[in-house]
């Protein structure tokens, strides 16, 4: 196997984004939410079984990229619940999925504090320098794994501004 995946390395999954339809990105992000709220809702409620609703989430927004799951991982240890649910949210409506996650915590230089606080409260040319970021690193991934140009997808054009 060549190194042209960002599926993860153990995924065998393709360096491919596909474009969804207006009806898959509501669906998308309905599952998304609902899979928020229901993070939300068993803090108030522990239960003692294993709980795979983080996980999931992590999974989801990560798109099993190993390195971006690193960094959701290192933000749940860091963060109360709350506030990781509000960074997994923010980076979720900014389009910031996949490896464009591992980006953007190299942006912040690994500090997940900083990316949440650029997200949710970040003025509107800090959240460019960011995505302009993300989106330089998918070019660049691009050109040095010889893979076809947006090929990895961008975020800049794609984020949803809400706060």
């Amino acid at each position: 196997m060549s190194c042209h995946s960002c599926g993860g390395c153990f995924t065998g999954a393709g360096c491919s984004t596909v474009k969804l339809s207006k009806k898959e990105m509501a669906s998308d992000s309905a599952r998304f939410q609902s899979l928020l709220d229901l993070a939300a809702s068993q803090e108030q409620q522990p239960e003692e079984s294993h709980d795979h609703v983080i996980p999931t989430i992590m999974s989801q927004l990560s798109k099993n990229v190993y390195s971006s799951q690193t960094v959701l991982f290192q933000a749940h240890d860091e963060l109360s619940l709350p506030e990781f649910l509000e960074l997994t949210k923010q980076l979720y409506l900014a389009n910031i999925v996949g490896v464009h996650i591992a980006w953007a915590a190299e942006y912040c230089q690994g500090d997940v504090r900083r990316l949440s606080s650029l997200l949710k409260d970040g003025s509107e040319e800090d959240r460019k320098l960011l995505l302009q970021h993300c989106d330089d690193q998918a070019e660049i991934h691009e050109m040095f794994g010889n893979l076809a140009s947006g090929s990895v997808g961008r975020v800049s054009n794609n984020s949803v501004q809400q706060k």
